[in-house]
């Protein structure tokens, strides 16, 4: 009879028990799966956030090679994720810089021995970092390039006077233009408006373009000039590529701030000489402050 009795009970059990383990299991995974999506989503303050190194800056000097009918144009460009900042100088074609025993206009010196010399007469010219780089490249390869962004919405009225604006045909307001359609309103100022005019022309149209697709650069320009490389006459090398993109991606991330502006100098008619601006304007696209210029002047021999 005994034995009967415990029958009943551990039958219960047993369907007790399997009534209640699956609840239970399935209760505990639950719990667990929710305590992990919560310690996922939480900050982690001791995981490290990748940061910019010393090797995040480019100093590059831009050329725009001429054609038969075209004359040259420059432009200084610095990045450095570090400082969070893309800066620009527009040169003036007709600026004085040493060539040989003698001096000679900067666009001369490229008519004459190309990127590479220019950017040497520019060291001394104007203390370029001894890393500055040259990239030289057709109007077509830019503009290749920079269709890529679609419309430049570029104003000109800061660069150019009311009568500027009425000779080259450049409206007052914003205007809306491809890089082909920029590049021919640059060659239309030219011998039309002052040198330092055209050259601020110039810094609006590359101002507009690292404004408008900033956050595009990192994925399509180192891109682009690896694509164009057997035209472009440069320095850069695959590591400095490589550079150029992981540095665009900390300025776009961080939406760096874009300063650019044209080299002021002096102008007689003939020669565009540099003067106390010139060079504070260098400093300012450098980010280098007076006090360490002058500093870095009189511990040079």
């Amino acid at each position: 009879m005994k034995e009967k009795g415990w029958r009943p009970f551990w039958a219960a059990l047993l369907a007790a028990l399997l009534v209640l383990l699956p609840l239970v299991g399935g209760t505990v995974l639950l719990t667990r799966r929710s305590l992990r999506t919560r310690l996922a989503s939480r900050p982690q303050s001791g995981v490290a956030i990748r940061q910019p190194k010393e090797e995040n800056r480019l100093s590059l000097l831009v050329c725009i090679a001429p054609t038969e009918t075209t004359a040259p144009g420059f432009l200084l460009l610095y990045l450095n994720a570090s400082q969070n900042c893309i800066h620009a100088l527009a040169l003036p074609g007709e600026l004085t810089v040493p060539f040989g025993a003698d001096e000679a206009s900067l666009a001369d010196c490229y008519r004459a021995a190309g990127p590479a010399r220019c950017r040497e007469a520019l060291l001394s010219a104007l203390s370029l970092p001894e890393d500055t780089h040259y990239l030289a490249l057709a109007p077509s390869v830019l503009q290749a390039i920079a269709d890529r962004y679609g419309m430049l919405r570029v104003g000109f009225s800061g660069a150019l006077t009311a009568e500027e604006l009425a000779l080259t045909g450049c409206s007052s307001n914003v205007q809306a233009v491809s890089a082909r359609e920029a590049e021919e309103l640059l060659n239309g100022m030219e011998d039309t408006v002052p040198p330092a005019h055209k050259a601020a022309a110039r810094a609006a149209v590359w101002d507009a373009f690292f404004r408008q697709e900033l956050e595009l650069l990192p994925a399509a320009l180192p891109d682009a000039l690896r694509a164009h490389s057997s035209s472009l006459l440069t320095d850069l090398t695959a590591q400095d590529l490589l550079i150029l993109d992981d540095t665009l991606e900390f300025l776009a991330d961080r939406s760096a701030a874009i300063h650019t502006e044209a080299l002021p100098g002096g102008w007689d008619g003939e020669h565009y000489t540099l003067t106390d601006d010139s060079h504070a304007a260098v400093q300012t696209l450098f980010n280098v402050s007076p006090t360490e210029a002058q500093l870095s002047s009189a511990s040079e021999p």
